[in-house]
């Protein structure tokens, strides 16, 4: 979270969410990593392994099946590797990872068209937004050494982010305290169970006004096969620096978790590269 972030803007809901990210970190911290002043990423949890792939590929010769990748022999990874490099794609896709991501808004919008995954992402239409934007650092704001935007803009960045937030709360409070007493006068209806419409629709319209700086919460589930291909894409040199950054990190979240698959997805990656070349 910024230091420079009004507290008064800080609502409950992210405050909540700040206490979340500790205590993710403190229960899982070799599956997460913390990103820029708010950004979070972990890998949850993962389906399968290098054996469910050489498996599902043997289905047609073989009835016998490796256990996990303890078992394998110098075939078995050669076997994994040539599948790869000559795109037998869909027994890489029997291996499942699921991510939970804090990101800017505008990283999401860059991230979300790797469509084959199934994405789940916090509603601003049921909850108030997450209270704090991204605020790019030094390295951020750097190209070849020159700062693009000096620490004067910066400041103002800030500020600009922390008023858009208070009008935010300023105006929720207000159209729920004017809901309030025309429910009070009788002019609306008494609320009943349920999600309240008036409130609602006050969200739905209030939302317009979050930047695309603001932090949003996703659940991304994907398989590997869609995986290398996001990796492949995002982790090179002219992906913009802030989901590279998250692609970064992802990558090195898998690379612990399964050291020979992704050594075999670089040297893949890595032969291609010289066969265009």
């Amino acid at each position: 979270m910024s230091e420079t972030t009004p507290t008064e803007v800080i609502n409950k809901s992210t405050l909540e969410l700040q206490a979340e990210i500790e205590q993710r970190l403190a229960l899982n911290p070799e599956r997460c990593r913390r990103i820029g002043n708010f950004g979070f990423i972990e890998l949850e949890d993962t389906w399968g392994d290098e054996a469910t792939i050489l498996n599902t590929a043997r289905i047609s010769t073989t009835n016998a099946r490796l256990k996990d990748v303890s078992e394998f022999k110098d075939k078995d990874r050669a076997l994994l590797h040539e599948l790869l490099k000559n795109q037998h794609g869909t027994p890489f896709e029997t291996i499942y990872f699921r991510f939970r991501f804090i990101a800017p808004i505008f990283v999401l919008r860059q991230w979300v068209k790797h469509r084959v995954s199934s994405w789940n992402e916090f509603s601003m239409r049921y909850r108030k937004p997450i209270s704090v934007a991204y605020i790019p650092d030094e390295s951020a704001r750097t190209v070849d050494g020159y700062a693009v935007l000096d620490d004067t803009v910066m400041a103002e960045y800030e500020a600009l982010m922390g008023q858009l937030f208070q009008w935010y709360e300023t105006q929720y409070s207000a159209a729920c305290t004017r809901i309030d007493q025309a429910r009070e006068s009788g002019e609306l209806a008494p609320k009943e169970g349920g999600r309240d419409p008036y409130r609602g629709r006050a969200r739905e319209l209030l939302r317009n006004v979050m930047p695309v700086a603001a932090y949003s919460d996703v659940y991304w589930t994907i398989n590997f096969r869609s995986l290398m291909n996001f990796f492949n894409l995002r982790r090179k040199g002219g992906a913009q620096y802030e989901i590279r950054e998250y692609a970064d990190a992802a990558f090195t979240l898998f690379e612990q978790r399964f050291p020979l698959l992704a050594e075999t997805m670089q040297r893949v990656l890595e032969e291609s590269q010289v066969t265009r070349s």
